[in-house]
């Protein structure tokens, strides 16, 4: 008897070192927003911890990063949903097990204040790069305000809309939009790897050509 007890301990105990870990990563979060955080991760499933390390520049306000080897689905939808509720769009990130956080099953939960666009300051001046057209790059591109200004190959200058939404820098132009995703890489000049501010198109348009395009500010100095 007492050999059928042990036995079901041992299950007990190996079943829960085998339970994923919900890894809480949070940027800029009001105390309200932090207890309605605390307060929804307790309905879920699975264990989870703060982990106090930045959020990545190139993750968007709310991401959920799973280990590729073993994906567990009802609660990755717990998960979304809770970052719905809180009145964000999670985005959905794939990593291997090479990152020591996320195997058999651990998810990266990422969360960043939305009302934190007060602190984004945009660069004043960038060039277009990595353009699908090699014509428009190096085009200078001016945000003053709202508007953004294209300087284009003729020396016409044409003058569009801009926000920062939810992360992303968005232009408009006509009836739809081009939105850019900002990262902050190294970049190889004559005088050494100096550092940029690099905003990625995350969509590629037909017309016009120069919306088509990646800008970029790098640090010379």
């Amino acid at each position: 008897m007492k050999n059928g007890i042990l036995i079901c301990v041992l299950v007990l105990l190996l079943a829960a070192c085998q339970q994923p870990t919900v890894y809480v990563f949070s940027e800029n979060l009001q105390e309200e927003q932090r207890k309605q955080l605390d307060a929804a991760l307790n309905t879920q499933n699975l264990p989870y911890e703060y982990v106090e390390l930045a959020i990545p520049s190139g993750f968007g306000e709310a991401t959920l990063l799973l280990s590729s080897d073993k994906i567990y689905q009802k609660e990755t939808e717990q998960l979304a949903t809770i970052m719905q509720g809180l009145g964000y769009e999670p985005q959905v990130n794939y990593t291997t097990r090479s990152n020591h956080f996320y195997g058999d099953g651990n998810i990266g939960f990422y969360l960043k204040n939305a009302d934190s666009n007060s602190q984004f300051v945009m660069p004043k001046q960038l060039r277009t790069t990595q353009c699908s057209d090699d014509k428009y790059n190096d085009l200078v591109v001016k945000f003053v305000n709202e508007h953004v200004d294209f300087t284009l190959p003729s020396g016409a200058v044409v003058r569009l809309k801009w926000e920062y939404l939810y992360g992303y820098v968005v232009i408009y132009y006509k009836s739809y939009s081009q939105t850019y995703s900002h990262s902050q890489p190294l970049v190889n000049t004559p005088f050494g790897a100096k550092p940029s501010d690099t905003y990625t198109f995350t969509a590629h348009v037909n017309n016009p050509g120069w919306l088509d395009c990646s800008l970029q500010i790098v640090y010379v100095d």
